[in-house]
Parts: C-alpha cells; sequence; structure tokens
C-alpha cells in the first residue's frame, strides 16, 4: 500500500505521536546530561514495527544508528533538540504544580507521552488521565504493558476525539474532579485543529478547573500555518500532512496573551522555541557550548532558491511562529 494513503483514524495511530516519541528516545542517548532528553522510557516503547509506520522519516533508521551518527542528520539533530527544549519546559512546570498542589494530572492528546511513569513516584497518590484518540491510546497501552509489566492504578485512560467529542464529558466519565487543582498537559495537539475546536477545549479547562490550575501547551502561530501553505514542498508536509495529520490552526502573530485570555486563562510564560532564551536555557552544554539549533533539513541545490526565501520570511515577519505556553486559572 502506498505510505500516503495510510491516514491516521480508527484502526491506523498518529504518527507523528510514534516519531516525537522517537525523536525523545534519540535525544535521551545524549552523553551530556546537561542537553540530554531526560525521557529515559521513550525507547522501550518503540518496536519495529513502530519505527517501520515512520519509515520515511530521518528518526526511523537513526534509532538504529550509532548516536553520533544520527547527530549528523541535521533533520533529527535539529528535530531531537525541539523535542528537548519542548520535554524539559513542560517537565519544569509539572513539578511546580505539584509542588503547588496539583493533586491530579491530565495529559490531553497524551500520544506516547511518559510523564504518569517517569514521575510515578509524584502521581502514585494522584489521578493521572490520560485523554487521546482511541487507536493511539490502544498502541500506547499495548507498549507500555511489555515495557512496565503493569499499567499504575493511578492511571486513567479515556477515548476522544477533539473535534465532536465533548471534553467535559470525557473528563467526567474518567473521574475529574473539577474541584481539585490539577495540571494541563497539551502537547502537540492545537495546530493539528480547527480554531474552534481550540477555544472550545480551552475554555472547557478555564471553566471547570479548579483556581490555581495550570496548563502547558505548545502552539503555532499564523505566520507558520501561512508558510506552510505558501510551500507545500516543505519537508514537514511529508510528516504531517502526507500523513493525514495537516496543521490548521495558529494563533494570530504576537497575539497570544489576547487569545489565551479570551479563553479564560492568565499567562506566566511564553516561550519561542526558535528563539535565544529557549537556547540558552535547554541547549547548553555543561562546558558552555551550545549544543546545535532546533533547524531541520539544510538546503540543497534544488530547494536552494526555496530556502532562502524560507528564512527572509523568518527574518522579516513578526511572529513567534511556534512556541510554548504556561497558563493558569486565575
Amino acid at each position: 500500500m502506498n505510505d500516503a494513503t495510510v491516514k491516521f483514524g480508527p484502526d491506523q495511530p498518529s504518527r507523528t505521536s510514534i516519531v516525537v516519541a522517537a525523536l525523545r528516545a534519540f535525544g535521551a542517548r545524549e552523553p551530556d546530561e546537561s542537553v540530554r532528553n531526560p525521557d529515559w522510557l521513550a525507547e522501550r516503547l518503540l518496536t519495529p514495527e513502530d519505527l517501520e509506520l515512520i519509515r520515511e522519516h530521518p528518526i526511523s533508521g537513526s534509532l538504529n544508528d550509532e548516536y553520533e551518527k544520527g547527530r549528523q542528520k541535521q533533520a533529527v539533530s535539529g528535530m531531537s533538540n525541539l523535542m528537548l527544549v519542548r520535554t524539559r519546559f513542560v517537565d519544569e512546570y509539572l513539578r511546580r504544580a505539584v509542588a503547588d498542589g496539583a493533586a491530579q494530572l491530565v495529559i490531553l492528546g497524551a500520544g506516547f507521552d511518559t510523564r504518569a511513569y517517569r514521575f510515578h513516584d509524584l502521581f502514585k497518590d494522584r489521578t493521572v488521565i490520560e485523554v487521546d484518540y482511541r487507536s493511539t491510546q490502544e498502541l500506547k497501552k499495548r507498549r507500555l504493558e511489555s515495557a512496565l509489566g503493569l499499567i499504575p492504578p493511578s492511571v486513567r485512560f479515556a477515548e476522544i476525539d477533539f473535534r465532536r467529542d465533548k471534553l467535559q464529558d470525557v473528563l467526567a466519565s474518567a473521574g475529574y474532579r473539577s474541584s481539585e487543582k490539577t495540571f494541563f498537559i497539551w502537547e502537540g495537539v492545537s495546530m493539528y485543529l480547527e480554531e474552534a475546536a481550540v477555544r472550545e477545549t480551552l475554555r472547557t479547562i478555564a471553566g471547570n478547573a479548579a483556581r490555581g490550575s495550570s496548563l502547558v501547551l505548545d502552539f503555532a502561530e499564523q505566520a507558520m500555518l501561512d508558510l506552510l501553505g505558501k510551500f507545500p514542498n516543505l519537508s514537514q508536509h511529508d510528516y504531517t500532512t502526507k500523513w493525514g495529520e495537516p496543521w490548521i490552526f495558529g494563533v494570530p502573530d504576537n497575539e497570544e496573551q489576547k487569545f489565551f485570555r479570551e479563553c479564560g486563562f492568565e499567562v506566566i510564560e511564553v516561550l519561542t522555541c526558535f528563539g535565544r532564551d529557549a537556547a540558552k536555557r535547554y541547549l547548553t552544554r555543561a562546558d558552555g557550548r551550545r549544543f546545535g539549533s532546533v533547524r531541520g533539513n539544510p538546503p540543497s541545490r534544488r530547494t536552494f532558491t526555496t530556502t532562502l526565501r524560507v528564512i527572509w520570511i523568518f527574518l522579516t515577519r513578526r511572529s513567534k511562529w511556534y512556541a510554548l505556553a504556561a497558563l493558569k486559572v486565575p
């Protein structure tokens, strides 16, 4: 079967979620702890069958190579660096939320997220609810049982289609308690949804969470969506659009504060993934050297003109492009 015809759906898990797990697994092999991805469990959840599903992506082969050889591929090193930034940012806010009294963890679009298991000691007496599409969730449960032997009793799984199902109903059926302070993670989802679904999800969280609850998510801005629309041959389309998982929503450029306030949140922090602050915070080795960038494939002769146009747009359009946000229910 042509891979382009195999789309995300009832019998097909999200291939982008497998790519993300593979990139975290690759980053966890880094010898320098200061720039190592902390997701030590990701690799244990991936099988050769899973990697075969994403064989078009360079990370699939790189997990079978020596680590340094894999890092020579910019598509691998750049994207694994991006996952390092994402993973550590979310992990930091998770620890803060627990220290601040969060009694529940809700992971929306959980994919192969491993925080309920990596931070098991933090959550053994707290409720963890993983929310995701059924096909992805069923695959993950099989991988967890194989890797861990037993899924912790504190973890509950709830099926959802963000385009159709009411999040409030899904959470209620999973035992969510709106009276308890909760930490929400919504990683790698918002850009795949229509704006109405994004706003509804955010308003549902803000309107049904105890005061002081918090949410961390990643998001694209409109400039990124415009760029993808303008250049249909960008490599990102090979691993999103052609897999039936296109990016379709971006927050208006530099209006994320207004957008999130309209949805009921107080903005604690916004971190641009391509910015200097992210590099200084997460991509600096123990000896002070830069670990690398979050760029993808380098230009080739065939795409050199396109690459120059993309760079020019990045330099001249004012946008955060792709960023992380920490929000709080006021």
